[in-house]
């Protein structure tokens, strides 16, 4: 049942197709305000990979029983490409007349996107030269491709599955409509899934660096289920249960292999920041937002605040949203795993 009673009029839908769940935040646009109107997620540790599983009537009736067991009512959908399968760079495009900017991108593609171009949909947009002045060179413009059989594939999911595609994004993008929104200033978005963790410097709505590492949620589970001896399933409870277990076991040594375990993301950030901020004309990272199924894990963002002096929070997508008081306590624990999904719904009310 939806938090709020409503028809089908308004309502907006984020669909995120992750390695190993589904997720889904139902939006309500009333009165100029935007309601939580619903949300769903399906964990799936039995192994099935829902962004590369072969069976597309499997993953169409996998978002059938999760939509109909929350009782969303919302046809029109919003969904995640993988960022694994779309290509993203920054390129600089020679001066030219913006009518002729498509072409003009579209000839610097040929040079960075190493498919054919006819097998593409390309989408560009400028990056803001922070200087101010003039760049006498050309325009730095972020440019996106995804594969027209992918596309395909997801069109041809969402029409088995009986809802309306309205379109498709990339899940960083969805991050910063969720995470950002209109804030301007230069932050780092830390998504920690289950099977990755994605990192992005974000500057001034537009991710100007992109990372992607192994080390994720499953990670720390596998490490648990070594030290503890349990299953895999056991252990994933028992990570989910963590701030809580604590005080039984010992509450030195599964924060310390937790820590070490996700120690290659701690030196990504630290390497993204220094990276960056070597090379972005004065420019300085803000803050870190953590996001994800792990980032609430074992005091994390205190822990990379202090490492790295520097502002850590965890990022809250329904910030923005008006939902029942009661339920915040319940908004806290979900919110971070699913910041894609209520991106995905706010870009259509956006």
């Amino acid at each position: 049942m939806g938090l709020f009673s409503s028809s089908d009029d308004n309502l907006y839908l984020g669909i995120d197709i992750g390695d190993s769940s589904l997720k889904m935040v139902e939006l309500r646009q009333k009165n100029k305000k935007i309601h939580l109107s619903n949300y769903a997620f399906s964990e799936n540790v039995s192994g099935v990979n829902f962004t590369k599983i072969e069976d597309i009537n499997y993953l169409a009736q996998a978002i059938l029983k999760v939509r109909a067991e929350a009782g969303i009512k919302a046809r029109r959908v919003t969904a995640s490409l993988p960022t694994f399968s779309v290509f993203s760079s920054i390129i600089t495009v020679p001066p030219t007349e913006k009518k002729n900017m498509d072409a003009v991108v579209s000839e610097e593609a040929k040079k960075v996107i190493p498919l054919p171009l006819e097998e593409m949909i390309l989408d560009w947009k400028p990056v803001p030269d922070s200087s101010g002045t003039d760049n006498k060179d050309g325009m730095r413009v972020f440019l996106t491709g995804s594969p027209k059989k992918l596309v395909r594939r997801y069109i041809e999911i969402f029409r088995l599955a009986k809802l309306e595609l309205a379109s498709l994004e990339t899940e960083t993008f969805s991050l910063v409509r969720a995470l950002i929104g209109n804030d301007l200033s230069t932050v780092m978005i830390v998504e920690i899934g289950a099977n990755s963790t994605d990192l992005s410097v974000v500057q001034e709505s537009i991710p100007v660096l992109n990372r992607s590492l192994e080390v994720c949620g499953a990670s720390i589970t596998a490490a648990l289920a070594e030290k503890l001896g349990l299953s895999f399933v056991q252990a994933e409870q028992f990570k989910i249960d963590l701030s809580a277990s604590l005080t039984d076991k010992s509450p030195e040594e599964l924060p310390q292999l937790i820590l070490k375990t996700m120690a290659p993301v701690i030196h990504e950030i630290e390497y993204m920041r220094e990276f960056f901020q070597g090379n972005a004309k004065g420019k300085k990272i803000e803050k870190i937002i953590l996001s994800g199924g792990g980032a609430m894990m074992v005091n994390l963002a205190d822990y990379i605040s202090k490492r790295l002096d520097l502002q850590v929070i965890i990022g809250d997508p329904f910030s923005r949203l008006t939902y029942p008081d009661e339920m915040k306590p319940i908004i806290d624990e979900v919110g971070p795993k699913l910041a894609v999904a209520a991106g995905l719904a706010l870009r259509e009310i956006s």
